[in-house]
């Protein structure tokens, strides 16, 4: 999937956490191109148990979680909390679905994707 984002042009691109639930936390990356914005994000697997272990880690780690959003099909980016985090970048789509994701900087977040809004 980088490769695809690549070749349309990686903007702004950083590690997160995506909230899937609210107790259900998923590291991954977010990626901003020109008319995207890319989550990918993966389960952790359990360590240990040896062969079997690393198996279901891997099969674990395979599934990609997250979304894949046309920048016009974002309705609204507003600025959520998580705890005593307060860098929660909230975007809710035309569908209504809101996606919670954990950045450094929610400011800088904000104003890109509203300037491409």
């Amino acid at each position: 999937m980088k490769e695809e984002l690549v070749k349309e042009g990686i903007q702004k691109e950083e590690k997160v956490g995506y909230l899937k639930s609210k107790v259900n936390l998923m590291n991954g990356t977010l990626y901003l191109t020109s008319g995207r914005l890319v989550l990918d994000a993966h389960k952790k697997g359990v360590g240990g148990l040896g062969i079997l272990g690393a198996l279901l880690k891997q099969k674990v780690e395979k599934k990609s979680f997250g979304f894949n959003l046309e920048i016009k099909d974002i309705k609204k980016v507003t600025q959520g909390k998580h705890g005593a985090t307060k860098n929660v970048l909230e975007i809710t789509d035309k569908h209504n679905e809101t996606y919670r994701i954990i950045v450094k900087n929610y400011q800088e977040w904000e104003n890109e994707l509203n300037q491409k809004m």
